[in-house]
């Protein structure tokens, strides 16, 4: 027989955050709602018609027989609703803002606005001047200044100036004008006449004009370009004296002309001085000194010969008049120049001839006596001395291609004239006569030898070396090799390795000169020249190779062999290994199975290798992992299950193909597992236990050794649910409660604290509380948490003895429904049994409400109000205060409404009332003022009659009273 449980209705919960679809504005979870329907369908069940046989009447069945049974058919519709978070609203979750945004400003955020252009502030209400508001300027427009008084300007920088400011007169501040020169008064309207301080500055006449002035110059005379001067030139200066006269010199002084308007266009600016051999000629001896000279020497005038001096100063305007003109003349001299033309050239490696003419005429000074010849020979500075009377000379006795200089002089009775221009003659070259020096060689390599020199003494060069000779000779097979070099250095290359060579060298210049001593240089070693023959690899284990080779012929070695160099490469990794060895064969160790090993092998000199052999390639056979798996972790990790993951062992370790892993798990006895993958689930295990795991890598050969054992402790897990035993209302305390409990049986971690959750009985929940629904630490379940927030977090505590509290915040006078539950770290439990009990009473909370109060004649009022919203108990009367300015009335009022007679008419009443219960009164109501109504008033009182000045008056003081009925 079929079986089947049917729900009309669930509730499913899926925690899902919205927010992904609206950023942040949906906190609360998506609300799945499921409503069932369901429908009748048909179907034939068997049955035994004897007796039951076996599990369900089944097996032993005498007779089947089949009868019509029915089942219902369910359908479910689902329902979603997504709520905003605080401060969202609308279908899209959309901002809310509070005030709201104005100026055209949106509601970007909760209670933020993003205002539009020229708005800023909270709610955009400020406008923006982008520019600011100077002088105190106020910005009351988007772009738009406010200004002050005496400002203008759209940043209200611009002063005002009433009246304005005249004659181009500019307005700086507020009603102050900074006038152009020429002007003055408050708006710049008053000429100032420039002419009459100090003639306006003019030069000759100054004339007045409106605003400004104007200079003159006198017949003959122009203004200048400072419109102040007249073009008129400096006079003469004055004292003038020409002294010092001596064979070539003269000094002239003088005294600056007089001025009569002085300034910087009529201030002299320099003086022009002349030395001429014609009284009417200026000649071409013309000097300019400075505004600050008042004197100059000449120099370099002619001997013996008679100058006349004049003297001008200039200025801005130009040049004065000079003064008649001042005779001087000169002494004799020696010759003042020297002979000219003077030429030499080479006879020979050994002398040379030197010619010349004698001076200008005019620089002769005297009769030529003799000439003085002086010749220095540039080398090595010696120098030499003599006199011709002729034109010519001849010297002999030099060094051959030397280079001299000489000069020469003219004599007259007085003294030496000065020398003629330092000229050179050079002698002609001659071949060296010593070897080149200080030969030295170095090896750069097994085949290069480098050589540097220096050239033969100076004094044996004899001339311009040309080139050097270079004569080298291979003694191992009496070859004789010739190379040239036009520098003091030369490398010779392609030499045989290790063999011995003499080198000499020779200078040239116009000849061959001597060889020098031959130098005995042997060329390096270098690597051998060819690589080992016969070259083997063999395998011996797992980690083991034996190489072989055959030692190389003794003409390639290139030097003494050292030993022999081995290149292994790991074939996997690509990573290279050198060995050194003495001599084959040689054994190589400790490499890794199941790796593919190159081996290449070379000679060594003390140079280095030479080439290498070619590769030989072999593969070791494999054995058990040499190291653990890599990386061992908790994947992930759940109350009820741990799934393990690592790494395969390095590459290094592995020494072959990994078959598979071995996992132990320990927890109170070792357990072995064995998987193919690197990763591994255990399930059925317990919440908040300890547990150790390792694990091990194997090959075909074996098993490698296990990880470091790793400890692992299973998450926490809700508690089972705490059984709520007893819930009752504490006498005299309308706001609290006393809660007792149980621990739950199955903690399933470390117990952190203890909730109740409560709400008024008067709501209806939502679903059944009784089932189980996992719920946080700031809320409390029943039925669709979103819908129904009746239950509401009343207290926490921690965990600890006795299980027994008193917790508060409730409503006086209402019947509440608490559970508990307890907290771990993984969260809440689910809701223990509620239980149901009523809160004391209290005085009311808030005052009756909506209280009128109104006249209903000249001697009555009538009072009208509702109960308190929160009565906290039985409502058992209420308390009425009545006053006027004299009396004071308290009156109990059983209903809600309360008539008050035997008042004076149009009299004023303050009224105040009060709800109370069994506990005491509650607040009082705010003061309502009332006036009963008016009457006709009584007699009039202090009537009086009086005569003034033959005249009656009457005087009528108030009536007594109001007339009362």
């Amino acid at each position: 027989m079929d079986r089947l449980s049917v729900s009309t209705s669930a509730t499913i919960v899926f925690l899902s955050l919205i927010g992904v679809l609206f950023g942040q504005r949906t906190c609360t979870t998506t609300q799945v709602s499921y409503q069932t329907t369901s429908s009748v369908g048909y179907y034939s069940e068997p049955y035994s018609q004897n007796y039951g046989c076996g599990f369900w009447d089944w097996s032993r069945c005498s007779r089947t027989r089949y009868r019509s049974r029915t089942r219902a058919v369910y359908r479910q519709t689902a329902v979603y609703r997504t709520v905003c978070c605080s401060g969202y609203t609308g279908s899209r979750c959309e901002a809310v803002c509070s005030p709201s945004c104005r100026n055209g400003g949106t509601c970007s955020s909760p209670n933020s606005c993003s205002c539009q252009s020229g708005w800023t502030g909270s709610i955009c209400t400020l406008p923006v001047c982008p520019f600011g508001c100077a002088n105190g300027g106020t910005c009351t427009r988007p772009r738009v200044c406010s200004c002050r008084s005496g400002w203008t300007g759209a940043t209200c920088s611009q002063p005002v100036c009433n009246p304005s400011c005249e004659n181009g007169g500019t307005c700086t501040s507020p009603n102050t004008c900074t006038c152009q020169n020429g002007w003055s008064g408050d708006s710049c309207n008053n000429d100032i006449n420039e002419c009459a301080v100090d003639n306006g500055g003019c030069h000759h006449t100054c004339h007045n004009t409106a605003g400004s002035f104007e200079c003159r110059c006198n017949s003959g005379y122009s203004l200048a370009s400072d419109g102040r001067t007249c073009n008129e030139p400096p006079a003469v200066p004055r004292n003038i004296v020409v002294s010092n006269v001596g064979k070539r010199t003269a000094t002239v002084s003088w005294v600056p002309p007089p001025n009569t308007f002085p300034n910087q266009l009529t201030a002299v600016s320099a003086y022009r001085i002349c030395a001429s051999q014609n009284q009417f000629q200026e000649g071409n001896r013309v000097v300019t000194a400075g505004q600050q000279s008042r004197m100059y020497e000449f120099t370099n005038l002619e001997e013996y010969t008679a100058y006349f001096f004049h003297v001008a100063a200039f200025n801005s305007f130009g040049e004065g008049a000079s003064n008649d003109p001042i005779e001087a003349t000169t002494l004799e001299a020696a010759p003042s120049a020297a002979p000219l033309a003077v030429q030499a050239f080479p006879n020979s490696s050994y002398n040379i001839t030197i010619l010349w003419s004698p001076p200008p005429e005019i620089d002769r000074n005297g009769v030529i006596i003799y000439y003085e010849i002086q010749l220095t020979e540039t080398e090595n500075g010696t120098e030499f001395q003599w006199t011709s009377p002729e034109l010519t000379t001849t010297r002999g006795s030099l060094h051959p291609h030397f280079h001299y200089e000489f000069r020469v002089a003219a004599h007259t009775s007085i003294g030496t004239g000065p020398f003629s221009a330092v000229e050179t003659v050079q002698t002609l070259p001659a071949a060296p006569t010593a070897a080149p020096t200080q030969l030295r060689v170095s090896n750069f390599d097994s085949s290069t030898i480098a050589l540097v020199w220096e050239p033969p003494p100076f004094t044996d060069r004899n001339g311009d070396i040309v080139r050097y000779h270079i004569r080298v000779t291979e003694q191992e097979t009496q070859t004789i090799f010739e190379y040239s070099s036009t520098s003091q250095h030369y490398t010779l290359t392609s030499l045989h390795p290790y063999y011995n060579y003499v080198i000499s060298i020779a200078a040239e210049t116009v000849g061959v000169g001597p060889f020098t001593t031959g130098l005995l240089q042997p060329t390096m070693e270098s690597v051998p020249s060819s690589a080992p023959g016969n070259f083997s690899m063999a395998v011996v284990n797992s980690t083991s190779i034996l190489l072989s080779w055959s030692e190389l012929p003794l003409p390639e070695r290139n030097g003494v062999v050292q030993g022999y160099t081995i290149c292994l490469t790991n074939v996997r990794n690509g990573r290279d290994t050198d060995y050194s060895a003495v001599s084959g064969p040689y054994s190589i160790v400790n490499l890794h199975p199941d790796f593919t090993y190159r081996a290449e092998v070379a000679a060594v000199t003390v140079v280095g290798a030479g080439p290498f052999s070619s590769q030989i390639e072999v593969r070791l056979p494999e054995a058990a992992p040499s190291g653990p798996p890599t990386h061992f972790s908790v994947d992930e990790l759940s109350p009820r299950s741990i799934t393990l993951k690592w790494g395969y062992p390095l590459e290094e370790d592995r020494n072959g193909v990994i078959s598979g892993f071995r996992v132990r798990f320990i927890s109170n006895n070792f357990t072995d597992l064995e998987v193919e993958n690197a990763t591994i689930t255990i399930e059925e295990v317990k919440p908040f236990t300890l547990y150790y795991a390792e694990v091990a890598a194997f090959t075909m050969v074996g098993i490698g050794p296990y990880t470091v054992r790793i400890r692992v402790l299973t998450p926490e897990d809700v508690p089972s649910p705490v059984s709520t035993t007893m819930l009752e209302a504490i006498q005299g305390s309308p706001t609290q409660l006393t809660v007792q409990w149980r621990p739950p049986e199955e903690p399933n971690g470390e117990l952190l604290a203890y909730s109740v959750c409560c709400r008024e009985s008067t709501q209806q929940p939502l679903c059944d509380c009784d089932s189980a629904i996992s719920v946080s630490s700031t809320s409390c379940p029943c039925g669709d948490l979103e819908q129904d927030t009746s239950y509401h977090l009343q207290a926490m505590f921690p965990v600890g003895l006795p299980h027994v509290k008193v917790i508060g915040g409730f409503s006086p006078y209402t019947n509440y429904t608490c559970f508990m539950t307890a907290n771990t770290s993984a969260g809440e439990s689910s809701p223990g049994i509620p239980h149901s009990s009523t809160t004391d009473e209290s005085t009311p909370a808030d005052e009756p409400q909506d209280i009128m109060v109104n006249s209903l004649n000249s001697t009555a009022i009538l009072i009208q109000w509702s109960p308190p919203h929160i009565p906290n108990g039985i409502i058992l009367f209420y308390t009425i205060y009545i006053n006027d300015s004299i009396t004071f009335n308290i009156i109990a009022a059983y209903q809600n409404s309360f008539m008050f007679g035997w008042l004076s008419p149009y009299q004023l009443l303050n009224v105040r009332l009060s709800a109370s219960t069994k506990v005491g009164e509650g607040p009082l109501t705010e003061s309502q003022s009332v006036t009963t109504d008016e009457s006709v008033p009584g007699a009039v009182d202090n009537l009086e009659v009086l005569v003034l000045n033959d005249r009656p008056s009457t005087s009528l003081g108030p009536p007594l009273s109001p007339m009362e009925y």
